[in-house]
């Protein structure tokens, strides 16, 4: 199956956004049988949709258009896939109720612009949206779909686009430009339709693994003969933060066939990737740290200061963080943090062990957290800006303090900085009670 992503919106082709949607449908396509073939990006115009559509519909089997459908003026994607077809657009009354309970349990009313968003073409399948207000809509179009391809608008004469290619029918899915929304869509309605379409006889399974501690360059040299092109299952590497998601597709003829063939690979990406391994699925590593906290028994407490509380606040994302997180602390100055005073000879380093100390002890915590300021070093520049941070754990008494270097601005090096805190942790605990080797 050959797919085709067209993505609308001026400010995607004035630079203002970049367009994220098409990386990320591409991404998860994938893990299908199919071939992305086109990524288009195109205004809010409805001549240059209509040339959008030529050119999609003539090398793809199957297209997926995302954004212009808000209540705006400008938001015309829904009127130009209709009138493109020749279709009216017809309003659809459980769209129209989902939005006007989406607007009540805020205690609004509905603006009467947005009825506009629970229309789509006539003979459309609603893609109800579970994440915002506008619904999306599937079309099948072509030589078995009672309404061929016809360019025509309010005042036009309908006239026939050329021939498709190979004269099959065509499938085409719109949904927001909205990200969280347009994902939502994605995996609860075009992925699984999509894979309908293969046919029966091929079968699909998938797996994830979250991998935290190393680059996405040494991960690719470890497992290199497993993303050999071609190859099934098929991987891809998708890295966000200092987390790499490792996704992994087996297709069979039959499900235990796809199945095997998943387990195979699965057991070679464990022994190889070993303890770096944070987890599967969508476990992030919050959960992570969580899950490890809580097998082994222990509670921690954070101590912060470059960070501003992020750490404590990703330790008290997982369900249930009462049982392991004891307190958080944010100071302002390295004199409230450690008592460094301004002709002190304390490194930074020092300053992190301080804390994690300090807060270990003052919470009666198992494990202690410390990190110390963000320092800009002097050959950071705006064009290239990057920051260190230390950062130290106090497990029962033994502790390690680490200094991490990352690139980007104060809020970037915040970030990632507290990700780094979070993945020492899990380390020290693992290597202080055994189960962290290779």
């Amino acid at each position: 199956m050959r797919i085709a992503i067209l993505a609308v919106g001026d400010e995607l082709t004035c630079g203002y956004r970049l367009d994220t949607n098409s990386q990320a449908i591409s991404q998860r396509l994938a893990l299908l049988p199919a071939d992305v073939v086109l990524h288009l990006t195109v205004g809010d115009d409805m001549e240059a949709i209509h040339r959008a559509l030529d050119t999609v519909l003539n090398v793809a089997d199957a297209v997926i258009v995302t954004g212009g459908l808000g209540p705006t003026e400008d938001d015309l994607t829904r009127q130009a896939v209709a009138a493109y077809f020749g279709l009216e657009l017809v309003e659809d009354a459980e769209a129209l109720a989902r939005i006007q309970a989406r607007f009540a349990h805020r205690g609004l009313a509905m603006p009467e612009r947005n009825r506009i968003q629970a229309q789509v073409p006539a003979g459309s399948t609603i893609i109800q949206n579970e994440r915002g207000t506008a619904a999306g809509f599937y079309l099948i179009v072509g030589q078995q779909s009672p309404n061929p391809p016809l360019r025509g608008g309010p005042g036009q004469v309908a006239s026939p686009n050329p021939p498709l290619r190979g004269g099959l029918e065509r499938h085409i899915f719109v949904t927001p430009g909205i990200p969280y929304e347009m994902e939502g869509m994605l995996e609860g309605f075009i992925l699984p339709r999509l894979q309908a379409l293969a046919g029966t006889g091929h079968h699909v399974r998938r797996a994830v693994l979250k991998v935290y501690g190393l680059p996405e360059s040494e991960i690719n040299e470890r497992i290199r003969p497993l993303l050999a092109r071609g190859r099934n299952p098929l991987l891809g590497l998708l890295p966000h933060r200092g987390t790499i998601t490792v996704e992994v597709a087996a297709s069979g003829r039959t499900p235990e066939e796809a199945e095997r063939l998943l387990e195979a690979d699965l057991v070679a990406l464990r022994a190889e990737l070993g303890p770096y391994v944070i987890g599967e699925g969508e476990r992030e590593l919050p959960q992570a740290v969580a899950d490890l906290l809580m097998e082994r028994g222990l509670t921690i407490a954070t101590a912060e200061l470059g960070t501003g509380g992020l750490v404590a606040a990703r330790l008290t994302e997982p369900e249930g963080f009462e049982r392991w997180f004891r307190r958080g602390v944010s100071f302002h100055s390295e004199r409230e943090a450690s008592g460094r005073g301004r002709n002190s000879r304390m490194s930074y380093e020092d300053d992190a062990l301080i804390m994690a100390t300090a807060i270990q002890k003052a919470a009666k915590a198992d494990v202690g957290v410390g990190v110390g300021p963000i320092v800009v070093p002097e050959d950071s520049t705006p064009q290239r800006p990057y920051g260190v941070v230390h950062v130290a754990v106090n497990l029962q008494g033994q502790e390690t303090c680490r200094r991490f270097s990352f690139n980007g601005d104060r809020t970037t090096v915040r970030e990632w900085a507290a990700d780094a805190a979070l993945a020492l942790v899990r380390v020290w605990v693992l290597e202080q009670n055994g189960g962290m080797s290779r």
